[in-house]
């Protein structure tokens, strides 16, 4: 972690899937799924059918730290997922420590009986201070995600998203803008200056094969992607070619007898070649169990997941840190619909 007084999403669990949006409403037994590269550093995917399912209306997580032989340390990092009645995610939010002051406090000696049992002690006591990052999220009519908008500080950076009839991208424009209403809710477009505009063209090359190129601002391609699909329609391999530098970028993923993703891979030239590979397991009752992540061989990550008897979903989960020697110890805590008074939903985020 670049700054150990700011959260990283890499606490969370992680995997890298290039793919934000391609395991949607495949098994609602995994109601979860962590992802990477996301443009707002969003670290979990959610399974709408299953939100939907368990009526769930928010899920708020407490995240703590632990050193090999040190600890545990709580900063008061916090996320926050709150969901429409359909389970689609419409606000996230995140804090993170922006500046510390600290208490000095002085222990004298304790004596018992005219002895000396405790040294005078210096205590320092740290006071955080935070910033908190918004993002709403915003569907189409057919409930795919039309724009996602997040503010940290006084502008918004904002993603939109057309498709075509097959579901596929069809443009993505990133734009920087102002808010000229009262709240994030009410927002209002004041300024917007567009940062970058992607188009994506496909070529259908057989049933389960696509060919995507993807067009700069001047509308030239700038990369190619070959996308497999199994006959479930389940991403097998995306393999993606630079048109400069030679550089290649494959991901693909692997599924068990139950139609569970069992395992992922990533392969990248970009820079230092990266080779990087995650495997799942699940419990007897179809539950994920672990999540073990490994670079070059190397485990670095594993996730172990948390249950009360045969609920469905984890009340909290452990990452351990092979190569740091720590752990990340991450708690749920699960609002459903019908159980939060309303006189309290106004108060289940931060003011905005």
């Amino acid at each position: 972690m670049k700054n150990t007084n700011t959260y990283s999403p890499k606490l969370l669990p992680i995997l890298w899937c290039a793919v934000v949006l391609c395991f949607s409403k495949q098994i609602s037994a995994q109601l979860f799924r962590p992802i990477e590269q996301d443009p707002f550093g969003v670290t979990v995917q959610f399974d709408a059918d299953s939100i939907r399912k368990y009526k769930i209306f928010s899920i708020s997580t407490k995240i703590q730290n632990k050193q090999d032989g040190e600890v545990i340390v709580d900063k008061g990092l916090r996320e926050h997922f709150q969901f429409d009645t359909l389970g689609r995610l419409q606000l996230y939010w995140r804090n993170r420590v922006s500046g510390q002051t600290n208490t000095v406090i002085e222990h004298p000696a304790v004596y018992r009986k005219g002895r000396m049992v405790a040294k005078p002690r210096t205590e320092i006591k740290p006071t955080y201070i935070y910033d908190t990052l918004f993002v709403y999220y915003y569907y189409d009519s057919l409930s795919r995600l039309a724009s996602r908008r997040m503010c940290d500080g006084d502008y918004y950076s904002t993603w939109y998203y057309e498709y075509n009839v097959d579901g596929f991208m069809t443009r993505r424009i990133h734009a920087k803008e102002t808010n000229g209403g009262m709240s994030h809710r009410a927002f209002r477009i004041g300024v917007q200056t567009i940062i970058s505009v992607e188009e994506f063209r496909y070529l259908q090359l057989n049933e389960n094969m696509y060919k995507q190129f993807s067009l700069n601002d001047e509308g030239k391609s700038y990369k190619e992607t070959i996308m497999k699909f199994d006959a479930k329609k389940r991403p097998l391999e995306y393999r993606e070619e630079y048109m400069a530098g030679g550089i290649r970028v494959v991901n693909a993923w692997s599924y068990d007898s139950l139609n569970r993703i069992a395992g992922t891979s990533l392969y990248s030239n970009a820079g230092m070649v990266i080779q990087d590979k995650g495997t799942y397991s699940y419990d007897s009752l179809g539950r994920i169990a672990a999540l073990q992540r490994f670079k070059e061989d190397v485990l670095y990550y594993e996730f172990t997941y948390l249950y009360e008897g045969a609920e469905p979903i984890a009340y909290a989960y452990l990452n351990r840190r092979h190569v740091d020697r720590g752990f990340d110890i991450v708690k749920l805590t699960i609002v459903k619909y019908g159980e939060l008074p309303p006189s309290r939903k106004s108060k289940s985020r931060p003011r905005p």
